[in-house]
């Protein structure tokens, strides 16, 4: 996976990792 990626692919990888954080809290 390459980490050049468009914000909004950045922005949605953002929210999944907000999302699990979330779930384990």
């Amino acid at each position: 996976m390459a980490w050049n990626t468009p914000k909004i692919t950045e922005i949605a990888v953002g929210l999944e990792i907000n999302s699990y954080a979330c779930a384990e809290a």
